[in-house]
């Protein structure tokens, strides 16, 4: 009942989120101000305003960025709390929900991957820079791919949900280290977006807040859409190794049963051919036993009257 109440919220939890982001992006983009950068050489009026900072419009990415990489940090949480889960139980549904939680976490962190690109491209004017931020990050997008490479590198699927399991439970360690290293390591130059020394104008937290609920929706309806066609695969791919089990026990019944039968005929066979062999020694004895003795050694001689008669001399 649960599980049909969720999968029923899927598409209104995908429109409203939706609707959410889009709200985000339009109200990032019209009411929200400009982020004060870098002190300028000379002041600038923009709009009627004095500015005698940079404006940086780069900053408005973070405000889709930051909620997709949340999403990220949430969906490898649920992994490994059911990876952890099936290496409790032994139970295949936990395995189901681990493995599909980690493809949502690979999808959002190649999304915080193109997002985050674009704004060190813009701000930075490089591609990719190896400070702590990033370089943790990326480490923790090649462990989660790992984990999919290790589930196809092995045939047993028992074999390979348990060590998957273990790989999840120990990438998922890399995900608190990447949030909270611009925090731990000052030469970061990676900006700090959750701060507890300032807070944010309401033009800046509502759409940040919008977009961040709206994310999270979005994850989760595609969790669970995920997870119920991971479910129905696994189902099928259950039937086919039944039947495959199934045909092969028939087979071997069928094998079995043309050697009992090859087996009865083979014993018929000898069975027929030895009583004939004894029943025609036994009628030869028997016409040997019916003669008198010495008629069997003695040939026979025919005419003996005609033989003698014919060497004797003929009377005149």
């Amino acid at each position: 009942m649960h599980k049909n109440r969720a999968d029923a919220l899927v598409p209104a939890l995908l429109v409203l989120g939706a609707l959410l982001i889009a709200a985000d992006v339009v109200w990032t983009f019209t009411l929200t101000p400009l982020v004060q950068g870098a002190q300028l050489s000379e002041p600038v009026v923009i709009a009627g305003q004095m500015v005698t900072t940079k404006l940086l419009l780069s900053q408005k990415i973070f405000y889709l960025h930051v909620p997709v990489a949340v999403a990220s940090f949430v969906a490898m949480g649920v992994a490994a709390f059911y990876a952890l889960r099936f290496l409790m139980t032994k139970d295949r549904a936990h395995d189901v929900r681990s493995r599909t939680a980690m493809q949502i976490t690979l999808v959002f962190i190649v999304a915080t991957m193109i997002s985050g690109d674009l704004w060190t491209r813009f701000e930075w004017g490089v591609w990719w820079v190896w400070e702590p931020r990033l370089t943790t990050y990326f480490i923790l997008m090649l462990l989660v791919i790992g984990y999919f490479v290790l589930r196809n590198a092995l045939d047993d699927p028992e074999k390979a949900a348990r060590f998957a399991a273990v790989f999840c439970i120990v990438a998922f360690v890399d995900a608190p280290i990447s949030f909270l290293i611009t925090r731990l390591v000052p030469s970061s130059v990676h900006p700090v977006v959750f701060r507890t020394d300032s807070g944010l104008p309401p033009l800046m937290l509502i759409p940040f807040l919008l977009g961040m609920a709206g994310v999270l929706m979005i994850a989760f309806a595609l969790y669970r859409y995920a997870l119920r066609v991971n479910a129905a695969a696994d189902e099928v791919e259950d039937l086919k190794r039944r039947l495959e089990e199934l045909d092969g026990e028939a087979s071997r019944a069928a094998a079995a049963a043309a050697l009992d039968r090859l087996q009865a005929r083979a014993a018929d066979v000898a069975l027929t051919g030895g009583s004939g062999g004894a029943r025609g020694a036994t009628a030869f004895d028997a016409s040997a036993g019916s003669r008198a003795p010495g008629e069997a050694d003695t040939p026979t001689r025919s005419c003996p009257d005609v033989s003698r008669a014919s060497h004797m001399p003929k009377e005149d």
